[in-house]
């Protein structure tokens, strides 16, 4: 009786034993797999993204204001081309007008300084004057077109002295002479053209000056 008594308490001691090796068992593998499965906390922050969408604004950014740029450039070449052009058409009037007016001089100077001097009735001499009328006739029709309106406004003084209002030529600017002009009239005809001609030549300088300054 006593052996089976004895038997019985090794058995239950046995087992529970075993239960609690088990349950210890159970419970530490669990919190293995606990600390497993955490997620790892990252010390360190992620860099920002930059997506293929901003870099396509800026780069279109700069493209745009690259081509504003050319074109300021453009329009500045464009109105820079267009005086060019405009004070050369003056230019080449004035050019026109200015050779006339020293032909004309060298036609009446060719009566002063001819030795002996011509009598008014001279044929040679009536010619010559006659040819001045014919020039003085041709350059009272040609017309010098304006330089562009901000140079026009530096020189203006010395056109008006010149051109009327549609450009031609004034009257005064190349005094008449007949075919029997005397001597004294021819003179002061030849002084007045000098005058035009200077100023015709100071006229295309300041103009050319002033498209340089502009």
């Amino acid at each position: 009786m006593e052996i089976n008594q004895i038997s019985s308490q090794a058995a239950s001691s046995y087992y529970a034993a075993q239960q609690q090796q088990q349950q210890t068992q159970q419970t530490q593998e669990a919190k293995t797999a606990n600390e497993t499965s955490a997620p790892a906390e990252s010390t360190t922050s992620a860099p920002p993204t930059v997506t293929a969408k901003d870099n396509v604004q800026i780069t279109s950014s700069v493209t745009l204001k690259n081509l504003d740029t050319v074109r300021g450039i453009e329009l500045v070449h464009a109105r820079m081309n267009q005086q060019i052009k405009s004070v050369r058409e003056t230019n080449e009037a004035l050019n026109k007008e200015a050779t006339q007016v020293e032909q004309m001089s060298t036609n009446l100077n060719s009566i002063m300084k001819n030795f002996p001097p011509f009598p008014v009735s001279s044929k040679e001499r009536q010619e010559i004057l006659m040819s001045y009328t014919s020039l003085r006739q041709e350059i009272l029709k040609m017309m010098v077109p304006p330089p562009p309106q901000q140079i026009y406004d530096q020189v203006k003084d010395t056109w008006k002295s010149l051109f009327a209002d549609n450009g031609q030529l004034l009257p005064s600017a190349v005094p008449p002479l007949q075919p029997d002009s005397s001597d004294a009239s021819v003179k002061d005809a030849a002084k007045g053209l000098d005058t035009t001609g200077q100023k015709l030549a100071g006229l295309s300088s300041s103009i050319t000056q002033a498209l340089f300054q502009g």
